[in-house]
């Protein structure tokens, strides 16, 4: 493994973002604080979890001062890989110098005394501009759903995998896949069964001048595995949102607000992926006489979220019947309509590293394994939003 930065490297890296914040305060995409407005952002940490172990600081000084710099400017900040242990977390919030609370899950993807790809759900939250809800949950099929979607993952293997009565192989294929049942992996399945996480559902809410936003907050991440697998999940987790949106923003005007890594590179492009979300949340909007409005405004833009820039596997998404958040159509006004209105981003650390100097390979491209290790492989990527006031943009064409 590549040696991280230095100390001595990451001040450099440092004193380069202090000179380029200062000629533009949203250098490299990082969000300027504004009164009027609110940061919701959503990280990939990767393998934030304890401070130290035996063998010395899990995550450079360096990294943690990037860390704390890069929280400090959200409202709302959702992690993904968050570990077991909360030590990072805890010197995380102690060092942001404004009131932050933090909630977060219980350990997910694992059963008591097994292994597993196991991390916990957290949130940072502002606490002098955004409220802890009512609602805390995780998000999960109940057994019988469980095992009806088993039940049918078992057939659609038998049929691909068994020939029929008549096959001279019949027997001995059927004993093979009677033998093979009892350690599948959910890679075999062709359908959903369950989420290898279940993502965490928090009720926030935030105040304005007038009137607020009453979110419901999903933190997740999605399997990165087989592309069927992939696809699964997420469409798994979209149709449990829609079926829900029915109560929670029909009849109770909350806005449910998709915040994590969900692994999505199951088609070519973003503009596909924008093209079958869209077909079925149309899909079963007219299967269940749904009205949901949904928007993924990070299929818009051109951001590649994993370090290496290759996908888009972060997204801050929402559900919602409130005309003052955007539709897919308007996100091409993001950053145009005044400094607190509708915005969003990426702060691109990469490209900062590699401007700076300690980041860059000879050729001139980045040293991912400097820093994907001890920092992250994901960049944070945020959603600005006017703090709720009557003369706020409202997008009802």
């Amino acid at each position: 493994m590549a040696q991280h930065f230095t100390d001595a490297e990451w001040r450099e890296i440092e004193a380069h973002l202090d000179a380029a914040l200062a000629q533009n305060p949203e250098a490299y995409g990082l969000p300027e604080r504004r009164e009027g407005s609110v940061i919701l952002m959503s990280w990939n940490i990767r393998k934030f979890g304890a401070v130290a172990d035996r063998d010395g600081l899990k995550k450079s000084a360096g990294a943690t001062r990037m860390i704390e710099r890069i929280a400090a400017q959200a409202d709302l900040l959702a992690i993904q890989e968050q570990q077991d242990a909360t030590g990072a977390l805890d010197a995380l919030l102690a060092a942001l110098n404004a009131p932050y609370g933090v909630i977060y899950s219980d350990v997910t993807g694992r059963s008591p005394g097994y292994r597993g790809m196991s991390e916990r759900f957290a949130y940072l939250y502002r606490e002098d501009r955004v409220r802890l809800g009512h609602l805390a949950s995780d998000l999960s099929y109940d057994r019988t759903a469980i095992a009806a979607n088993m039940n049918e993952a078992l057939k659609a293997s038998f049929d691909t995998s068994v020939p029929g009565q008549d096959d001279p192989g019949y027997l001995e294929q059927l004993m093979n896949w009677v033998q093979n049942t009892t350690r599948l992996m959910g890679s075999q399945f062709s359908k959903f069964v369950q989420f290898i996480r279940s993502p965490y559902l928090v009720e926030f809410v935030i105040d304005g001048p007038d009137g607020q936003y009453e979110f419901y907050a999903v933190n997740a991440h999605l399997v990165s595995g087989k592309k069927n697998e992939r696809e699964q999940e997420f469409f798994a987790l979209l149709e449990w949102l829609l079926h829900d949106s029915r109560k929670t923003v029909g009849e109770r005007g909350k806005i449910i607000l998709i915040m994590g890594d969900l692994n999505m590179d199951f088609d070519s492009s973003n503009a596909d992926r924008r093209i079958g979300i869209e077909n079925y949340v149309t899909g079963i909007n007219a299967k269940r006489r749904l009205d949901a409005k949904v928007n993924f405004p990070f299929l818009d833009g051109s951001f590649n979220t994993n370090a290496r820039r290759t996908q888009t596997y972060d997204h801050i998404a929402w559900l919602a019947d409130d005309t003052r958040l955007p539709r897919g159509r308007h996100n091409g006004l993001a950053g145009t309509l005044g400094r607190d209105q509708f915005d969003y981003g990426m702060f691109d650390f990469v490209q900062l590293f590699t401007e700076a100097g300690p980041g860059r390979l000879p050729d001139g491209t980045p040293d991912y394994n400097r820093f994907a290790h001890d920092l992250s492989d994901h960049m944070p990527i945020w959603v600005r939003l006017p703090r709720p006031a009557s003369d706020q943009t409202r997008f009802t064409t």
